[in-house]
């Protein structure tokens, strides 16, 4: 069915689940260890016999009861209303003014969204990209690393440059000497070559004078970004350590929404940016964020969510590369496929997120 002729949907109802599976390996950084993926998935069912499904990530499982009830909770408020993202985003984030649609209401509220996005590609049979009136095409991906530590680091990137293709790395920063980060970045450098880009993390981990020494040291050492060299709402911090540096500042994972966004490109606060799919507010979020990052000429690429983000970057003007750290794939009945380098838009359509029921059933959590 052609997207120009969509019948009219109508929500049923939304069904919830909470898996909490093992990362392996774990994802590590200067802060914490994440060894496990906590999910929260979305079934959406219409009248019409039409589903969509999403997931998101709360990071830690003592989140991920408090995120499935809001997403059943708020779910359950959609049943009967036409299926319009656009239309029920809007009112959702109206409605949750006075509360606030920071943090777990907007994961929430992404996660009703992207399963919404998802069902009305499904009625028109086409993959979500095109659905966005963007024709699917290969993603270039870089490989976000899960290690901690040169050694560590060294050979995970070698492995991924060898098994995707990938054509640029990333890594998390934030030793507690300098030299320490050099050692690490001077590690991955000779695993992975010279053709491949280095991109480098400190989990908005420095101050403003170590955030500019230690850029100033990366930029000399051929880094091609700095990301989250400081917190994430010190706009103004950012913006001046731009102005000390040649090496691009890149950021947005913890943007909530447009507005964060919109706040942050204002202020000149980063160079490149990389919205999350969950934090920006989903599929429609996405969409106000790509036409802000196009407004501004902000290359933009996307962080964690890589089934979504295949589809949502062909319909992003300024779209660099897709964050290739797969969460959900051991639950998914099909891997997500990544070729010299190249991520590919599945052929089924929506999301192309098909779950597998054994996985689910194992790694079920009881919230």
């Amino acid at each position: 069915m052609a997207p120009n002729h969509l019948p009219g949907l109508t929500i049923q109802e939304i069904t919830v689940r909470a898996v909490d599976a093992p990362l392996d390996p774990p994802l590590r950084n200067s802060l914490n260890t994440i060894p496990r993926a906590p999910l929260v998935i979305a079934e959406l069912r219409t009248r019409e016999g039409v589903t969509g499904n999403a997931y998101v990530f709360p990071y830690t499982p003592a989140a991920l009861g408090a995120t499935a009830a809001l997403v059943r909770n708020i779910g359950a408020t959609l049943a009967g209303r036409p299926l319009a993202p656009a239309t029920l985003w809007a009112e959702l984030h109206n409605g949750f003014r006075i509360l606030g649609t920071e943090g777990l209401v907007q994961i929430a509220l992404s996660c009703l969204d992207m399963a919404m996005w998802d069902a009305l590609a499904r009625a028109a049979g086409v993959p979500l990209c095109r659905l966005l009136g963007a024709e699917p095409r290969p993603v270039p991906v870089y490989a976000s690393l899960r290690g901690w530590g040169a050694a560590m680091l060294a050979e995970e990137a070698g492995q991924a440059v060898a098994g995707l293709g990938a054509r640029a790395v990333k890594f998390k920063l934030g030793q507690a000497r300098l030299e320490e980060d050099l050692d690490t970045v001077r590690a991955v450098r000779a695993a992975v070559g010279d053709q491949v880009e280095i991109l480098v993390d400190y989990n908005q981990g420095l101050t403003r004078p170590e955030a500019e020494r230690r850029g100033l040291a990366l930029q000399a050492r051929d880094v091609r970004w700095l990301e989250e060299p400081l917190p994430v709402d010190d706009d103004a911090g950012l913006a001046a350590l731009r102005g000390a540096l040649r090496l691009p500042v890149q950021g947005g994972e913890n943007w909530w929404g447009p507005r964060g966004m919109a706040r942050a490109l204002a202020a000149g606060a980063v160079d490149l940016c990389m919205p999350d799919a969950m934090k920006i507010g989903g599929v429609t979020g996405w969409q106000q964020a790509a036409a802000l990052a196009a407004a501004h000429r902000v290359p933009m690429s996307s962080h964690i969510f890589i089934e979504a983000s295949v589809q949502l970057l062909p319909a992003t003007p300024t779209a660099h590369l897709l964050e290739h750290l797969d969460v959900a794939g051991p639950l998914l009945r099909d891997p997500f496929v990544v070729t010299g380098g190249m991520a590919q838009v599945a052929g089924r359509p929506g999301l192309g997120l098909e779950w597998d029921a054994a996985a689910l059933a194992r790694w079920q959590a009881d919230v």
